[in-house]
């Protein structure tokens, strides 16, 4: 009896699998397709992830970006608020409108037009 179990567990062992007789047994199909599943889940939340990442590094870069231009315009923000507090907010407007081209209703506005050519 001690040969019989010893010549069916070598011819058990000696068993060659092909691929087309892993989807013969039912357990086998499911194993494999939850595999596949699994590896499919897998590289898709990787490829989520590197995406994020990236997403991330981008908006990061526009953070940085938005920051700079408040810190700008509150700096500008200053300078008129100065301006408005100062009594010398005439000379400033003037300033300006002539910055514009604008001149006064009595002035003469005269224009060098050999430094245009």
């Amino acid at each position: 009896m001690m040969r019989e179990v010893t010549t069916k567990m070598t011819t058990k062992t000696k068993k060659k699998i092909s691929f087309k007789s892993l989807f013969l047994d039912k357990k086998n199909i499911v194993t494999f397709v939850l595999t596949l599943v699994l590896i499919a889940g897998f590289v898709g939340f990787g490829i989520k992830v590197v995406n994020q990442r990236a997403d991330i590094s981008r908006m990061e870069i526009q953070k940085q970006e938005i920051a700079l231009k408040v810190e700008q315009q509150e700096q500008e923000n200053k300078e008129l608020q100065a301006v408005l507090d100062n009594e010398n907010k005439d000379d400033y407007i003037e300033q300006k409108a002539r910055e514009k081209g604008y001149v006064k209703s009595d002035e003469i506005v005269f224009y060098d037009i050999s430094a245009s050519e």
